[in-house]
């Protein structure tokens, strides 16, 4: 799970270029099978083996997804999810921590996108946090930001929930208004054909985060440390 990838000091949701090229390296020559959201979740539903698949997700619609990330995704054949806030389409990132500075893509930059291999996803309209919606105003949410993304031409279509709040309810609407799949932040396993549909995880991946702590993460050191902790008792992350 990705955000921005850019050289925004201060923003610890933007990925610096030249960390995340070497991530994207990385996994391009370890061999992983880096595949669409559609795929992840086709074999999710399959008997395909689980281990080495990556799905790739950036979150709000960032506009340097356009100008930084897809170029390197490109060069290594890889594919993405945007998850985009689609009534906010052009415009400015208010919600993120960037402040109002954030462009955003727009529609035809999406479809360019689209047109390019890459998929789309819906974030809301306004990126609200659900929780705190009535139910009109949820399935407004809902409703309208998947029938933006339906419209540029998407047949399988997720959902991120803003800011990865959500309850029982959030996930029983979303259900509801006929989306595929929908993803939250974090998750202590990786996902299988026990994993909800409408909760599938991901990991978020920060400013912050080394090279080493990627490759860490990717290989799944951190999964069996905290099995080997817990059995020992002793309280991890």
């Amino acid at each position: 799970m990705y955000h921005s990838i850019s050289d925004t000091y201060g923003d610890r949701f933007a990925v610096a270029p030249e960390q995340f090229a070497a991530e994207m390296r990385f996994l391009a020559t370890q061999r992983f099978d880096v595949v669409s959201l559609a795929e992840g979740y086709r074999r999710l539903n399959s008997a395909d083996d689980l281990a080495r698949t990556i799905v790739l997700t950036f979150d709000d619609g960032h506009r340097d997804f356009l100008t930084t990330a897809a170029p390197i995704l490109k060069d290594h054949g890889f594919s993405a999810t945007l998850f985009v806030v689609t009534g906010r389409l052009g415009d400015k990132a208010s919600w993120s921590s960037a402040g109002t500075t954030r462009d955003l893509l727009s529609h035809a930059e999406l479809c360019e996108l689209k047109s390019g291999g890459f998929q789309l996803g819906s974030h809301t309209v306004t990126h609200s946090d659900l929780r705190t919606l009535d139910a009109a105003a949820l399935e407004r949410e809902l409703t309208d930001s998947r029938a933006t993304i339906a419209e540029i031409g998407e047949t399988f279509v997720p959902f991120a929930y803003p800011g990865g709040m959500f309850r029982q309810r959030e996930r029983d609407a979303v259900k509801r208004a006929g989306y595929d799949c929908a993803v939250i932040v974090g998750g202590r396993w990786g996902n299988g054909p026990e994993t909800d549909r409408f909760l599938l995880k991901r990991e978020p991946m920060l400013a912050s985060d080394s090279l080493d702590w990627f490759k860490k993460r990717v290989g799944g050191f951190y999964e069996a440390h905290y099995l080997v902790a817990r059995a020992r008792g002793i309280e991890t992350r």
